[in-house]
């Protein structure tokens, strides 16, 4: 029945092997933390509070892709 479940369902080598995020920094880590407007947003559903969800959104994607090009241009991509 083993053997059976085996071939039908496969098997996992083992267990993942987590590469460090070469991009995340303090700043990038800062940014991403202030989307928890997101819950504001949703819980009072107002057009203010999504607006400030949008710019910390906006905000986030242009820090995370700064530290992206900082550390390309830097030869840090490890």
């Amino acid at each position: 029945m083993m053997e059976t479940a085996q071939d039908i369902c496969g098997m996992i080598k083992g267990p993942r092997r987590h590469k460090k995020t070469w991009w995340w920094n303090e700043e990038v880590a800062e940014a991403v933390r202030d989307k928890i407007k997101y819950g504001k947003w949703k819980k009072e559903n107002m057009e203010e509070a999504r607006m400030e969800y949008k710019k910390s959104r906006q905000n986030a994607k242009r820090v995370l892709s700064s530290a992206k090009e900082k550390n390309k241009r830097n030869g840090q991509m490890t």
